[in-house]
């Protein structure tokens, strides 16, 4: 077991290092410019990837929700700086946590996740056509539901929602024509997940 454990750390390691190249690759293309690196993200994703294998009961699921957790902080930074939240780390992680999620044998939740999230807030943006929440966003909900599963996911969404909220008080941007963007919230929000998702479905909730 401490050698699966090692072997998840590792490999979130990697995936650390992998999105940080992906993003800067897509956001040098983008804004035709190389970006610096960003030492923020990466402290962030070692700090994610300490807490998915101090909290989460598998290394299989470590890997999954600290995986996915890096790459919304990766993902999110890059949004912070740009207002892009690129496919080009979404993508490459949605394909991996499916792939984890059918070798470890919860396709069935992992399913269910993504229909609550890609299904809900996919929904808004077609009848918002955009104001109230960005496709890429969408995207990027398609991996913190395969991950955490139809009930956990709920709580990284609603923390999000109101790591938002609070955020935008603080800035004093609450007018109709404000624009967040919701890719660093996406990140804290999974990352309460990682830390609390389980604890406040199971044993607050009873579920």
């Amino acid at each position: 077991m401490a050698l699966a454990t090692a072997g998840a750390a590792l490999a979130l390691i990697a995936w650390t290092i992998g999105g940080l190249a992906l993003v800067r690759g897509a956001e040098r293309r983008a804004l035709r410019r190389i970006p610096p690196p960003s030492w923020r993200a990466a402290a962030f994703a070692l700090g994610a990837t300490a807490c998915a294998v101090a909290f989460r009961a598998t290394p299989l699921e470590a890997v999954a929700c600290g995986a996915t957790c890096i790459a919304l902080i990766v993902a999110g930074d890059a949004d912070a700086r740009t207002g892009y939240l690129f496919d080009a780390i979404t993508f490459p992680t949605a394909l991996l946590i499916t792939a984890i999620a059918v070798a470890g044998g919860t396709t069935s939740d992992a399913a269910c996740g993504v229909c609550v999230l890609v299904g809900s807030f996919g929904a808004l943006v077609v009848f918002s056509r955009g104001r109230l929440m960005g496709l890429g966003d969408v995207k990027a909900m398609f991996a913190i539901g395969a991950a955490f599963g139809p009930l956990e996911s709920l709580v990284a969404i609603f923390a999000a929602c109101l790591s938002g909220i609070v955020w935008t008080a603080i800035a004093g941007r609450f007018h109709r024509s404000a624009r967040v963007r919701f890719g660093p919230h996406l990140a804290a929000g999974s990352g309460f997940a990682l830390v609390g998702g389980d604890f406040v479905v199971h044993r607050m909730m009873g579920l």
